[in-house]
């Protein structure tokens, strides 16, 4: 009947040589293509350099689809030698879309790390086709020293490196002005974009009620105080991950407090919240159960439909 029971680790290739299955058991139909792997599974793609793993899991050899879930997590490293992106959810599913690229939807529980990018959500949708990275329901996206969150957040990849992160409808990015300290720069506004150069951010825009809470320091690192400024439109440019200057437009408004001055309320802005606990450390880490406070949801998030 061409179906076949494979244990003790066992493996499948597909007849292209280029995907395989592997797991301590495998259920094999060779006339459906289909293979249903149970135990420390896994699965690659050669093509788009795409490793899928979990506790359990299945490939389909006519529509080239996969599934993992139980500590599933999916590995995509670059063929040029970028970094590697490490992702982990409850369920993941890579569909094939034109025998050419992949879509890859993590549901539950997302975490992923790359050396450059950390984030965290409750679901991610990543095409090759277009190199974009989607972030649904309370995201979160780490660069350096710099948070990036909203309602959703999608990552334009170039290459192997990310170009921009668009942060849509509520919006913030944010950074702690020293490790030391309780203040930290702030921008909010209805979208965001981040731009790259390299692995850093260099640039953000913000569009539509755009606020920005910063607090200026001398050269020996003292805070002068906190510059607060509100307007349509907001550009600020980086250098050496600190502010180096800020275009406002076309009818800012604008103030400077003395830190003795400061009252509670003023040194943040709505919806601001520091969430450096949530953040994958390394590839390890993206394992780690750990929940956003409940008091640190926003009010307004949206609902990915998948």
């Amino acid at each position: 009947k061409n179906t076949a029971l494979l244990l003790d680790r066992s493996r499948v290739d597909s007849k292209s040589k280029t995907r395989s299955l592997i797991g301590d058991s495998i259920y094999y139909d060779r006339d459906k293509g289909y293979g249903e792997a149970f135990g420390n599974i896994f699965i690659t793609d050669t093509v788009q350099h795409i490793d899928l793993r979990g506790d359990y899991g299945y490939y389909n050899e006519k529509d080239e689809s996969a599934f993992a879930t139980g500590k599933a997590f999916v590995q995509q490293y670059s063929a040029s030698g970028g970094d590697t992106l490490f992702l982990h959810a409850d369920t993941l599913q890579m569909i094939t879309i034109d025998s050419t690229y992949r879509r890859v939807k993590a549901f539950y529980g997302v975490r992923f790390y790359r050396a450059d990018i950390q984030g965290v959500c409750d679901s991610m949708l990543y095409d090759t086709r277009d190199s974009l990275l989607h972030m649904y329901n309370n995201p979160v996206l780490w660069n350096e020293n710099y948070q990036l969150y909203g309602d959703t957040i999608s990552i334009h990849m170039n290459d192997s490196t990310p170009d921009f992160a668009h942060v849509k409808q509520f919006a913030m990015a944010c950074q702690q002005v020293d490790s030391t300290s309780s203040f930290y720069d702030q921008l909010s506004g209805k979208d965001l974009k981040a731009y790259f150069e390299g692995k850093e951010i260099r640039q953000i825009d913000v569009e539509g009620n755009a606020e920005s809470i910063f607090y200026p320091q001398e050269k020996d690192s003292s805070i002068v105080g906190l510059n607060a400024t509100k307007s349509g439109f907001l550009t600020i440019w980086i250098k050496d991950r600190k502010l180096d200057h800020l275009k406002i437009w076309p009818t800012p408004e604008g103030s400077m407090t003395p830190i003795p001055d400061l009252k509670p309320e003023q040194k943040t802005l709505r919806n601001f919240f520091w969430l450096d606990y949530l953040r994958p450390l390394n590839q390890k880490d993206i394992f780690r159960e750990v929940k956003r406070k409940e008091a640190q949801v926003p009010k307004r998030s949206n609902k990915f439909i998948p």
